[in-house]
């Protein structure tokens, strides 16, 4: 059998040469220049993707772009990855070049070998994320050359990967020499570090070779190594790889990829759509139907109780840049971070329309539609090598359909208290956390009969469910923003609410507290301080952290001086979160409470609500949102 394999193989390379001879044979092109404009980096897309509406059979309602487009630019910073030689090393461009700016075609297969150490287990353990250190070799198979010698600079962003280990252990580290006493030699280093102070990027070396070259060295090494998943390449961010099919824990799913690659080396490729769309399709298929049971698991969504959630949480999910929130069960809103999404957009949008069309709680005859709205981050996306541009054209004024896509409100249900939310506006956000639904109706139930202080209430989540879930006396919200404000208004009225029981203030949070303190009137029984992200980085976690001390000391000020009361503050960023296990944190609160001279007890610490899932492979690396509740203990007179 495997005679006769080879001798099938050998015979179709023949007849690829001997057409590439004849010129019947072409090969598409796998490159295309980019152009070089350039976006200011932004926290989000502050446009989504305008749409038009188009009917599909399963009652889904799918967008296409309108006259808005974005399209993949390359930062300045941009370097190829070429095979480096000791001969060639000084000729390594240094100048941002382009990159191809498509992926590869059905006629390439290409493959990443990591190093063979502790990360390498943790990559074949689960760990989804491969950065540029731990890349070894990098390879490109041309399955149909087009006669000319095609060569690869590296493998193109966004291509599909076989991730593999080198079966034999990495050579010793030249670098670390010692002297005749044992002592590591650091000539021309400082503190034992490369004495230039300019960031060098490790440059894997990348082979290039052909499907009828049977003899070369680089297919032995590939055969020889062990695979450890597929996953997408980006040789611009420090994400070498994004790994979406472990081996390990998809078998079955890995069979299919690699019997697809051996079609591709065959030149038995399905014409009508690339090998590796193939490949990515059923990876999308797979993960985001695991994604929709692990959230009917938690009873998401849940009738009239709760139908906005997160139905996908990157990592979490194992789809990394990804991240895919469900508002009111009308409108799935994708969020995309990493450059692999942005190139495979219109596959993810298909298979995504396609796996909610088969839902059993989105597909039993409902009158209603799911839209699927597509959102992007361009500051982390220009840090994973990708820029978005949008044309400055602007839709036909007399398009009634635009009118309505920017202006909708949706009605969304979560612990059943109602909320107005904006999936097609033009502003950053959608109007919905999802990630604090567990903390709401933990601190609501603690509620009854108390006086509630929500600072930074955004829509107005805690204070809502104090009064509605909580039975709360009373309860003020503030926010710096007006439109948080008339947002959280809008809410109260739209759950029937009286502006006696429940109000907003539109007030810095600092300026509110001092005020208050001041007029030395009013004290609050439960106390929540979620502020927006103030550590956005490890560089900003000090300014950050004197940020946090303040905020919380202020706050125990506000709290029942006679009877004590509750504290539940937060942080979003991760940064803080994962400092010293998230002990970094918890230590500020306890200096605030020092400098307030309070008595504070820790009585629960948790995260963000169960459907942002986390991969236990990569924990805490996804965690970043940390809601620590402390009672606050009467002051001393």
């Amino acid at each position: 059998m495997f005679l006769l394999a080879l001798n099938n193989t050998i015979v179709a390379a023949a007849t690829r040469r001997s057409m590439r001879a004849a010129g019947t044979l072409t090969s598409t092109s796998t490159a295309a220049l980019l152009n070089r404009q350039k976006l200011s980096s932004l926290a989000f897309s502050t446009t989504p993707t305008l749409l038009t509406r188009t009917r599909n059979s399963n009652n889904l309602r799918s967008f296409t772009p309108l006259s808005k487009t974005t399209r993949m630019m390359v930062s300045s910073s941009t370097t190829t990855d070429t095979e480096v030689t000791p001969q060639h090393e000084e000729q390594q461009p240094t100048s941002s070049s382009p990159l191809r700016a498509t992926t590869a075609t059905s006629s390439s297969l290409h493959t990443v070998m990591v190093h063979r150490n502790r990360q390498s287990a943790a990559f074949r353990e689960g760990t989804p994320l491969i950065f540029g250190g731990s890349v070894g070799t990098t390879f490109t198979e041309h399955c149909l050359d087009d006669g000319g010698g095609t060569t690869t600079s590296s493998i193109p962003m966004g291509s599909l990967v076989a991730v593999v280990v080198d079966r034999n252990p990495p050579p010793k580290n030249k670098g670390n020499k010692r002297d005749s006493r044992g002592r590591r030699d650091t000539r021309g280093r400082r503190g034992g570090k490369p004495s230039s102070d300019k960031k060098v990027d490790v440059i894997a070396p990348h082979h290039n070779f052909n499907a009828d070259d049977f003899e070369t060295e680089h297919r032995g090494m590939i055969q020889q190594s062990q695979l450890i998943g597929y996953g997408v390449f980006n040789p611009e961010s420090m994400y070498r790889v994004r790994i979406l099919c472990h081996e390990t824990m998809h078998p079955g799913l890995t069979k299919e990829i690699r019997s697809i690659r051996k079609d591709t080396q065959r030149g038995s490729s399905n014409c009508g759509k690339s090998d590796e769309e193939n490949a990515l399709q059923l990876i999308l298929e797979r993960k985001i139907s695991d994604a929709i049971y692990t959230r009917l698991a938690m009873q998401l969504p849940s009738g009239d109780v709760t139908d906005t959630y997160r139905l996908i949480n990157g990592e979490g999910d194992g789809l990394s840049g990804l991240a895919v929130d469900v508002l009111g069960g009308k409108a799935a809103i994708v969020m995309s971070s990493a450059a692999w999404c942005e190139i495979h957009k219109d596959t993810i949008v298909n298979v995504l329309e396609k796996c909610l069309g088969e839902h059993p709680l989105y597909n039993e005859g409902s009158a209603d539609d799911l839209d699927i709205v597509w959102r992007n981050t361009p500051s982390r996306l220009k840090q994973d090598g990708y820029e978005v541009a949008s044309d400055e054209s602007s839709p036909d004024n007399d398009d009634e359909s635009v009118d309505f896509v920017t202006n909708s409100v949706v009605v969304s249900t979560e612990s059943s208290v109602k909320y107005l939310t904006y999936p097609y506006s033009d502003g950053q956000k959608t109007g919905f956390y999802a990630d604090q639904r567990e903390n709401r109706l933990m601190v609501a139930e603690l509620c009854r009969d108390k006086r509630v202080l929500d600072l930074c209430c955004y829509n107005g989540g805690f204070a809502l469910n104090a009064m509605i879930r909580g039975h709360a006396a009373s309860a003020i919200g503030v926010d710096s923003s007006q439109d948080a404000v008339d947002a959280s208004v809008a809410n109260a009225e739209l759950n029937g609410l009286a502006e006696k029981d429940i109000s907003f203030v539109k007030d810095d949070i600092s300026s509110f507290m001092k005020d208050v303190i001041e007029a030395n009137e009013d004290e609050f029984d439960v106390i929540v301080l979620d502020p927006p992200k103030l550590a956005p980085s490890l560089s900003s976690l000090d300014k950050a952290s004197r940020k946090y001390h303040a905020l919380n000391r202020d706050a125990m000020n506000l709290i029942n001086k006679t009877s004590g009361g509750l504290l539940l503050t937060c942080t979003c960023s991760a940064a803080m979160t994962q400092k010293d296990g998230g002990q970094y944190f918890l230590n500020i609160v306890n200096g605030a409470a020092l400098s307030a001279r309070r008595r504070v007890t820790l009585l629960r610490v948790s995260g963000a609500a169960p459907c942002h899932t986390q991969s236990p492979a990569s924990f805490p690396a996804g965690a970043y949102l940390t809601a620590a509740l402390f009672h606050v203990g009467p002051a001393d007179k």
